[in-house]
């Protein structure tokens, strides 16, 4: 869900810098049709830029540090140290989420409800009145105070029929045949999603003054003199305004229709403006990319080696094997009997028949698999932070050398080759090229 409000407010600030774009340097130009065409498409670009966000644009992989052992642990250490004050906040930050996620909710259900209401006023009311025809004109004759048009037709009060104005139903017509309607319809639908957003309803109100333009342009084109119909206009002066769908003559945007049709019309050389917008939208565009690292299976290799670093060799080396088959031990003084001298032992002896499954003991590297003489055939594996471990006297191999291994993974069977005196598995654990007793690290 916070996915989705964030996106709701990156949609709102790609309608707001749009809009404003279009107030500071469009608005006064007497090109109407491109005015409106550039207002109805800012609601759908709006929407469409945060999506892009969504699509990921592959780039060269950088090289990636993997931090230090200490180092993560002390970030593990942090973050275990501010997990319960983490969990206290859930809770509060829930509630908070819920009730601004419920007051959106109910913003979109009243909004879609008044539209639905709107338009149900309508037909409900168009099923009550009467239809005639004039001057071409099909008229709704209602029980309404003042005339306006919506979707395809023109509703006129009972007590205006014989006085109502040709231009006026002009320009009804006007808003008929433009097929304005619609436009208010999508801004409507649009509204009940953006509702917090202050801009969407100057963003209403300017495509309805773009609305009424194009249909005093469309009666003052039919032949009908300017003069008259400013004279008609200063007479219908007042303050009606709709938020609903339909158009009124003598709304309050008269005023600003008044200097529309008396401006100059604006220097055809002027369309080069909207050429400008190319740069805008490139922007707000390249704002919203996201580039993505294609690092194949480097991301995947580092969870492994920080996975590797938290836990150092710890299982046991033979399957099902316990610390009871240990036969010697660590440390250990004892007469060698093919060396025939005294040694210490490096690790430690596990009794195990040959062909007994050998494991790794942690995730790593298989750094050496062949016949090393007095070892027979040994395997040694180097895991991270300086450990390694060796596997002496095997029957045979499963693994190879350079080969990635995961803890528990069988290596190798055990056997008696090299300086041996029975089936055994002889094990090692170094670190730093330092022997350590195995047993410290053995579950």
């Amino acid at each position: 869900m916070t996915s989705f409000f964030t996106y709701l407010l990156q949609a709102s600030s790609c309608l707001t810098v749009l809009y404003v774009s279009y107030h500071l340097f469009f608005r006064k130009l007497t090109f109407h049709k491109i005015n409106r065409m550039l207002l109805l498409a800012i609601l759908p670009l709006s929407l469409a830029f945060p999506l892009v966000s969504y699509i990921n644009f592959e780039v060269a992989p950088k090289t990636i540090i993997i931090p230090n052992f200490e180092e993560y642990l002390s970030v593990n250490d942090i973050i275990r140290e501010e997990t319960s004050q983490v969990k206290s906040n859930i809770d509060s930050t829930y509630n908070i989420v819920y009730f601004i996620t419920l007051f959106y909710f109910i913003g979109i259900v009243f909004y879609l409800s008044r539209l639905f209401l709107s338009i149900l006023q309508l037909f409900f009311l168009k099923k009550r009145s009467t239809k005639i025809h004039k001057n071409g004109i099909s008229l709704i004759i209602a029980d309404t105070s003042h005339i306006f048009s919506s979707f395809g037709w023109i509703f006129i009060p009972k007590d205006q029929i014989n006085t109502i104005e040709a231009p006026i139903l002009e320009h009804e017509n006007a808003h008929i045949r433009l097929y304005h309607t619609l436009d208010l319809i999508i801004t409507e639908i649009y509204i009940a999603f953006f509702w917090f957003n202050p801009i969407v309803y100057v963003f209403r109100r300017a495509l309805r003054s773009i609305h009424e333009f194009q249909a005093d342009k469309f009666v003052i084109n039919s032949q009908i003199k300017k003069s008259a119909y400013l004279e008609l206009l200063i007479k219908n002066l007042g303050t009606k305004s709709t938020s609903k769908l339909y158009s009124y003559f003598n709304h309050s945007l008269i005023k600003k229709r008044i200097d529309m049709i008396t401006k100059t019309n604006s220097n055809p050389k002027k369309t080069f403006r909207y050429v400008l917008l190319t740069p805008l939208l490139f922007l707000i565009l390249t704002a919203f990319i996201k580039p993505a690292i294609d690092t194949g299976d480097v991301i995947e290799n580092i969870i492994e080696e920080e996975i590797k670093v938290e836990i150092p060799p710890s299982g046991f080396p033979i399957q099902n094997g316990t610390k009871e088959n240990i036969t010697a031990h660590y440390g250990k003084k004892f007469d060698h009997p093919k060396l025939k001298k005294n040694v210490i032992h490096q690790g430690i002896d596990i009794r195990a028949k040959i062909g007994t499954p050998i494991i790794a003991t942690a995730n790593g590297t298989v750094k050496l698999a062949k016949n090393k003489g007095n070892w027979g055939n040994l395997i040694v594996i180097s895991h991270t932070d300086g450990y390694e471990t060796w596997y002496a006297h095997l029957d045979s191999f499963d693994v190879k050398e350079n080969q990635q291994v995961k803890a528990g993974e069988i290596i190798g069977k055990s056997g008696n080759t090299g300086l041996s005196t029975g089936p055994h598995l002889h094990y090692e654990v170094r670190l730093n090229g330092k022997n350590v007793d195995p047993i410290d690290y053995l579950k």
